[in-house]
């Protein structure tokens, strides 16, 4: 860990975020022929302190991973493999490459991966690694662990839930297979675990699209469940590329979501399939928020992004331009969508399970319809009335051709589309509607993705954040309101040889 980075504020750090914010970032390199996927990029946490005040002041601290796990002592107890494989064996990866998802419980975060790896632990005062959750253990047939980048928690914030798997091949699939799917929970109390091995449902059990994004937590008169969002991402190689070349995309299958009825007396859980959901007919069904406060069932908010999240983007663009004329394309970057996606509200009993969705294009001379483009992040008020999400937008010039071909009959057209700005926009969490008013306020154009949601929309603030773009804070209710802009160049540069791109996930800790 460096030396805190000053940070320039702009305007008033309000008093309800005196706190930190807490970000996962991956490194890209400046060098375009220097390709390697999103997912094997080399990762930093940062954490940005806020005291409030007029402008206030902010400074940010940096945390290095070691990918290899050595640094953290007894916190991780590399096998025979995991030595012999790191550095060697490109399939193998690494042990833990926390680039995405932030879970925080009191002085704990538990940073994950996109796709790969285990869970890293991360002691939030001391700002160190402590270990790695693992539960499997990788070998040469099955090299890689997957698992969710998103927790559930119990009611009482008591309890993470979340699934772990070894990757590998088994002879048949083409792609990447899943192998011994398990289902974890962690007392963040006592530290205690409990493992269960975990069957999938039997009409969704192609273990090639046993990837999970996100878990959530509910309960049935009184019993506990949880729930797993099924991307149906397939991975076609374990192995990164090394060059940008053109290969064969295996096409994803319609997202599921699998429920699993919590059970302490068994070693395995049976999960089944949620109704109704296969009927919306989306791909990549991954970041969600909950409204599970009354114990009987639950109010899900889920994204479909309607993107092959288990590619990349590189190689001829739909255009037939090479990324090398492309000012904007770096190897490796996130990927693009192939049409418009959509958000849905799942209202689901004992009794009943209701599905509501929002899909809506982008209209260049009605802008203030908003619209579904690449949706992320989705995070509910303190009072669950409103929904705010963040939507990537499109840019046509980096959809990668061979993706693009592998759904003739989903991707849009070349010439029917054209660039859609990123977006920030406020929902009426029961209709599922935009937040319309005259005044405008409940959207805000060209915001970076990664967002959180402090207190309600009543007298609450969203704050959106990027290296590039720097951090800023809204009012809820008044999105045309920035209260505060904190420059944050310093962040975007590492070193000499690379760059921090726009990262997807940040969460805030109140002091």
């Amino acid at each position: 860990m460096g030396a805190p980075v000053d940070l320039h504020v702009r305007g008033e750090i309000p008093a309800k975020m005196f706190g930190s914010l807490l970000v996962a970032t991956s490194r890209r390199d400046k060098r375009r022929d220097r390709f390697s996927r999103w997912h094997d990029s080399q990762a930093d946490l940062v954490r940005i302190n806020l005291s409030p005040g007029r402008p206030g002041k902010a400074h940010a601290d940096i945390l290095e991973i070691d990918p290899s796990g050595v640094d953290l002592g007894p916190g991780f107890k590399p096998s025979d493999f995991d030595r012999l494989s790191y550095g060697c064996n490109p399939r193998y990866g690494y042990a833990a490459q926390p680039n995405h998802g932030l879970n925080v419980s009191r002085d704990r975060l538990w940073a994950t991966n996109l796709l790969f790896g285990a869970p890293l632990e991360i002691d939030l005062n001391k700002w160190r690694a402590t270990r790695i959750l693992r539960y499997l253990q990788p070998c040469p047939e099955a090299p890689r662990i997957t698992g969710t980048s998103h927790f559930a928690w119990s009611l009482d914030g008591r309890y993470a839930y979340f699934h772990q798997s070894l990757l590998g091949s088994d002879h048949v699939h083409a792609a990447v297979v899943a192998h011994d799917l398990r289902l974890i929970r962690l007392d963040t109390q006592t530290g205690v675990e409990r493992v269960w091995q975990l069957r999938a449902p039997a009409k969704d059990n192609a273990p090639d699209r046993a990837n999970f994004h996100s878990v959530f937590y509910f309960e049935e008169h009184g019993r506990p469940h949880v729930g797993l969002l099924r991307t149906g991402a397939v991975v076609e190689d374990l192995a990164p590329h090394t060059v940008p070349v053109e290969h064969t995309v295996v096409p994803m299958s319609p997202s599921t979501i699998w429920i699993v009825e919590i059970n302490d007396d068994a070693s395995t859980l049976d999960a089944v399939l949620l109704p109704d959901i296969v009927s919306v007919d989306g791909l990549a069904l991954s970041h969600l928020d909950i409204d599970n406060h009354d114990a009987d069932g639950f109010t899900l908010y889920a994204n479909f992004k309607e993107a092959d999240v288990g590619e990349e983007t590189h190689g001829v663009n739909i255009y037939d331009e090479p990324p090398h004329i492309v000012s904007e394309h770096y190897s490796g970057m996130t990927v693009q969508p192939i049409n418009t996606g959509q958000v849905i509200r799942v209202r689901h009993t004992a009794q009943s399970t209701e599905v509501t969705a929002f899909r809506q294009s982008y209209d260049a001379g009605r802008t203030s319809l908003g619209h579904t483009w690449l949706p992320i992040n989705i995070s509910l008020d303190e009072s669950r009335k409103h929904l705010f999400c963040t939507f990537a937008g499109f840019r046509p010039r980096l959809l990668s051709k061979h993706i693009a071909s592998a759904y003739t009959e989903r991707s849009i057209h070349p010439d029917a589309v054209w660039y859609v700005p990123p977006l920030l926009m406020r929902l009426d969490a029961r209709t599922l509607r935009p937040d319309y008013n005259s005044t405008r306020d409940y959207l805000s154009y060209a915001e970076p993705v990664a967002m959180c949601v402090v207190g309600s929309t009543a007298d609450g603030f969203v704050c959106t954040f990027s290296p590039e773009l720097g951090l800023r804070i809204y009012r809820a209710g008044d999105l045309s309101t920035m209260m505060a802009h904190v420059s944050c160049h310093a962040l975007w540069q590492c070193g000499e040889t690379h760059f921090r791109p726009e990262p997807a996930h940040m969460s805030f800790v109140q002091r």
